[in-house]
């Protein structure tokens, strides 16, 4: 952060750029608004002064910040963060902020972001700056700045991680219907197999994906999958009671329509939660 404005008492003409302590001038009190526990700064409290009087404070700061979010669409979805800075005794009336041209670069105005983040799940869409009072509660606006700035998921981690996986057991559930029906109890094993797969798959997701008491896209991509495999089992629980029971061409009937039914139902669900 680099906050830049002028005190005529501290003006010398023809003196060398000097350092002061913080404490020692006129300053605004700045906190992180949205900052969760303890924000460290990086750089001693100290201004630059001019020799015209301009004071330049710098600071950098580490730490956690808040922000609420929907994640209705998770993992594919899109997001605007903001760092809310605050100047808790001034109100808006009395000071304004105004996002400065960056040093050597008159089209970058407020702050930028750098090309490399520390951030290998998210993909920074767009950023801003903006000098609108802050508003805890109705009646307080408090003189504040804020950078804003859009990001997008990378979704690739969770198709390789949680989609592929998943994937390869919906699709081992529908082999069962490709066994011969005198072999009820392989395919009955392969069902069943795959429900078992499923279910422990389902507890490795639970330490991926965000505890919520909503559906995200995942979710229903989830749980959609789970209907199609058990569904598969109890599609092959009813062939084998047909063909028990000497009913071999209704029983034919369900294997050749579930051979085509259950892909293309997995394909429908698949390109909802890839394009929709």
């Amino acid at each position: 952060m680099r906050l830049r404005w002028n005190d005529t008492r501290l003006a010398k003409p023809g003196v060398a750029i000097r350092q002061i302590p913080l404490i020692e001038v006129w300053h605004r009190s700045v906190l992180l608004a949205n900052q969760q526990g303890v924000a460290f700064r990086s750089l001693p409290e100290v201004v630059q002064v001019h020799p015209d009087g301009r004071v330049v404070y710098l600071q950098r700061y580490t730490g956690k910040l808040s922000q609420p979010l929907l994640l209705g669409e998770f993992p594919r979805d899109t997001h605007n963060f903001t760092i809310q800075f605050v100047a808790t005794v001034h109100q808006a009336n009395e000071l304004r902020f105004e996002p400065d041209f960056l040093k050597n670069n008159k089209d970058i105005r407020g702050g930028f972001m750098a090309n490399t983040l520390s951030l290998p799940d998210w993909e920074i869409l767009s950023y801003e700056t903006g000098s609108e009072p802050y508003r805890p509660i109705e009646g307080i606006d408090s003189a504040a700045f804020s950078f804003q700035f859009r990001a997008k998921r990378h979704v690739g981690y969770y198709l390789w991680q949680v989609v592929l996986p998943l994937t390869v057991v919906v699709m081992m559930s529908w082999a069962a219907f490709w066994v011969g029906r005198e072999h009820i109890g392989v395919r009955i094993v392969m069902a069943t197999s795959s429900i078992l797969t499923l279910i422990a798959h389902r507890f490795v997701l639970a330490s991926l994906l965000p505890r919520l008491p909503y559906m995200t896209r995942i979710n229903y991509f989830t749980v959609g999958s789970t209907f199609l495999v058990r569904l598969a089992l109890i599609a092959v629980i009813t062939t084998g009671y047909l063909a028990s029971h000497h009913r071999e061409p209704q029983a034919q009937r369900i294997d050749l329509w579930a051979r085509g039914a259950f892909p293309a139902a997995f394909f429908l669900l698949f390109t909802w939660f890839t394009y929709g």
